[in-house]
């Protein structure tokens, strides 16, 4: 019995041993990473590249640049815009992009909204993608904007609902009061001429 147990035992710490997982390597040491890396650079540092209808990622950058640029300077850039008599393919698509601001009035974005949607599709792919993002944020602007304007027309119309039947409610309680009156005096009446007889 005592041999059958050692055996046993043996043969159970023999299975543990197998199943020890053996040490992982420590990974090879990766280079530590520096405050500035160089990154490579589509354009020459200080270059300012023209926008234009391409897809290459200088152009793209100075596109998201523009984009950027229309939050702190928007009055600038619709002054500078506003005065080209025939504006190229380019400044044609600056003014939609700067018409498309959430502070531009909800009728003149739909309509630039239309405008851009028929345009995209003439541009290059890079191109058409990094617009349909200022087209898919002002087109759930604009709904939420309908919705918005919804809302407000409901909830005008059920504020005045309630300011209606408030007053239809204050009239028939003036006039349920009337006639409790009159159901007194009435009372009273028949109780005088009864004599105070049941």
């Amino acid at each position: 019995m005592r041999i059958m147990l050692i055996l046993l035992l043996a043969s159970l710490s023999g299975c543990q041993l197998l199943n020890q997982q053996r040490p992982v390597p420590e990974p090879a040491a990766e280079p530590e990473l520096t405050e500035q890396q160089n990154l490579p650079q589509d354009s020459a540092p200080g270059i300012e590249v023209a926008l234009s209808l391409s897809d290459d990622p200088a152009t793209l950058r100075a596109w998201v640049n523009y984009r950027a640029s229309l939050l702190n300077n928007r009055a600038l850039w619709r002054e500078s815009l506003s005065d080209l008599s025939d504006p190229d393919p380019v400044q044609m698509l600056q003014r939609i992009i700067l018409q498309l601001h959430p502070d531009t009035p909800y009728l003149t974005r739909l309509r630039v909204q239309m405008q851009l949607a028929e345009q995209i599709a003439a541009l290059p792919p890079g191109l058409a993608a990094l617009i349909s993002w200022d087209l898919t944020f002002n087109q759930k602007l604009l709904e939420t904007e309908s919705a918005v304007s919804a809302l407000t027309r409901l909830n005008a119309q059920q504020h005045d609902n309630i300011e209606r039947l408030q007053k239809k409610n204050k009239d028939l309680q003036k006039k349920i009061d009337a006639l409790t009156q009159i159901e007194a005096q009435l009372n009273e009446s028949i109780n005088e001429g009864n004599n105070g007889r049941p």
